[in-house]
């Protein structure tokens, strides 16, 4: 997939306006490793899919963590499409990691800490010889700064860890040393043993955070979003649950107050990583499911399942035979599509789709864009599970969005 379609997927309005600029700005930023993991909760989308052995599920990748999550529900297929090529070798490593790594402890050391010992040396005998030559020019190179810094991406597992990496992870960092410049320290709630002690010291050490004049002035700037992967026209659908008397600010308060207070901090990964870059590697409880010891038999087992594409999904529908697939993922990026774009791909859900498939999505704010930018005849194909959606939002352990939305195909 060639850097112009990833281009102009990001950008959907002429350079010369000020969105446009910002959003030229943006895809230049998002060709690049972006996500060293996915910040959407497969507990929630393994309830809405409703998974099983004829599930053909189609993903957009990014970090690869949910691709990898879905297989454990042993469902027909899972294929993970990103026109982002670096979230498409992450996932690459991470499957030649679980099929030829000698054993699960290799394989954590990767995923899990992100780091090893050993991890170079295994990477060399037993991933590198297995994957595509794209994917191991990847890990084995780097920009020239990031070369300077770091060396080859490999050695990312060998140093600080793959969750100190990513533009994600420097954007993480970035906030984290500034927030201790203030007296903040957001891994401080990582220790909370009850929901009380989290709320505790989530006033403590993270909500004061958000009153500093840094805060106040670099997060009203749509280029600071870049840095968690949300370009400008998903910058302005978060700001339209603005009720006049709030500023994006608050948005972003309540939203990591969730993250920190509504959901039990010792299974909560996704509050790990957002507060110390990092998942519970001791109690190895706050860990995807992809990487519990329990599950790495019957990952394994299903890994053949599993197939990455670098290209788009609208493409990949429209190009697939009827019937290819009948559960469809698209993270966050009906935020990023304009009306033209949301109605050249639901049409071609509609079209290539068997009815009953179901499509789940993201959005920063509360409301569903395929309500307002589908032709009328072609939204009716398409059932809204409005209460369904609402409901399973709320269990989002991420809390990072504003809303969750569950359609399925009708019949003709």
């Amino acid at each position: 997939m060639s850097e112009t379609t990833l281009h102009s997927a990001v950008q959907n309005e002429k350079i010369s306006s000020k969105q446009g600029f910002l959003q030229k700005l943006f895809a230049v930023w998002f060709d690049a490793f972006v996500y060293n993991q996915i910040w959407e909760d497969p507990r929630v989308d393994i309830q809405a899919l409703q998974l099983d052995a004829n599930s053909r599920v189609l993903t957009i990748s990014s970090g690869g963590c949910n691709a990898l999550n879905y297989l454990l529900e042993s469902p027909a297929s899972v294929t993970a499409v990103d026109l982002n090529k670096h979230h498409i070798y992450l996932l690459n490593l991470k499957l030649a990691a679980l099929k030829h790594l000698p054993a699960y402890d290799d394989f954590f050391d990767f995923f899990g800490y992100g780091k090893g010992r050993n991890a170079g040396a295994n990477y060399l005998r037993y991933a590198a010889p297995q994957i595509d030559k794209d994917t191991r020019g990847f890990w084995e190179s780097n920009t020239l700064g990031g070369s300077y810094l770091y060396g080859d991406r490999i050695s990312f597992f060998t140093n600080a860890g793959l969750y100190d990496h990513s533009r994600n992870g420097y954007f993480l960092r970035f906030f984290h040393r500034v927030a201790k410049v203030f007296g903040c320290d957001p891994e401080r709630v990582l220790k909370a043993a009850s929901f009380e002690e989290q709320k505790a010291l989530y006033e403590k050490h993270i909500d004061p955070f958000f009153d500093t004049f840094v805060v106040k002035t670099l997060g009203k700037l749509p280029v600071t979003m870049f840095g968690l992967g949300i370009p400008p026209q998903q910058y302005d659908e978060l700001k339209t649950d603005l009720d006049g008397k709030q500023t994006v600010i608050d948005i972003y308060r309540e939203r990591v107050r969730r993250l920190a207070c509504d959901y039990p901090i010792d299974e909560n990964y996704f509050a790990w990583q957002a507060f110390a870059r990092k998942y519970d590697t001791e109690n190895r409880k706050a860990l995807p499911e992809y990487l519990k010891e329990e599950n790495y038999e019957k990952l394994k087992s299903n890994a053949e399942r599993l197939n990455t594409i670098v290209g788009s999904a609208t493409e990949t529908v429209k190009n697939s035979p009827f019937g290819t697939f009948n559960r469809f993922v698209f993270l966050d990026a009906q935020d990023w599509m304009n009306a033209e774009q949301l109605t050249e791909l639901w049409s071609a859900i509609a079209d290539k789709a068997e009815p009953g498939s179901r499509i789940i999505f993201r959005t920063a704010g509360s409301a569903s864009p395929i309500e307002t930018n589908l032709p009328p005849d072609l939204r009716k194909r398409f059932n809204y599970e409005a209460e369904i959606s609402k409901e399973l939002f709320k269990q989002d352990r991420a809390s990072i969005y504003g809303g969750f939305h569950l359609y399925f195909l009708e019949s003709l």
